[in-house]
């Protein structure tokens, strides 16, 4: 009787132990939504070598999904984003015609790296370290 008292006692421990380590281990998703700005530097095909300052704004975030908009001199340019498992990377599109894509990623809490690149004709390659400003 003992035994069984002392084995359950062990079951009930390792059970703790492996929940709590879940629990520490679990990596929270981290909120990018604010203004996010910084300085872009980019090789074009078409115009060379180009220094501009860059503005995203992230709207909303639900999980691991977000969506924004691009400040451009033309407007904004609206995009759908996710957030990779490894909470860290990120990705996303946006509403123009190019084929164009964003890949990031999370370097601290209020700062992120992003870069486009767009392959044909016009291609372009470029990235930007945007700080949050609110």
């Amino acid at each position: 009787m003992k035994r069984i008292i002392y084995f359950n006692i062990f079951l009930l421990a390792l059970f703790t132990f492996f929940y709590n380590v879940n629990i520490v281990n679990a990596k929270k998703i981290p909120n990018l939504v604010g203004t996010w700005q910084g300085e872009n530097i980019k090789s074009t095909l078409k115009k060379g070598f180009l220094r501009s300052n860059n503005t995203v704004e992230i709207t909303e975030q639900a999980d691991r999904l977000f969506k924004g908009f691009v400040i451009h001199k033309g407007g904004k340019e609206a995009f759908v984003g996710v957030i990779k498992s490894d909470s860290k990377n990120f990705f996303w599109a946006d509403s123009s015609d190019d084929d164009g894509k964003v890949i990031g990623t999370i370097l601290k809490k209020n700062k992120i790296e992003t870069c486009y690149l767009d392959s044909g004709k016009d291609a372009v390659a470029g990235c930007s370290i945007l700080l949050r400003q609110d």
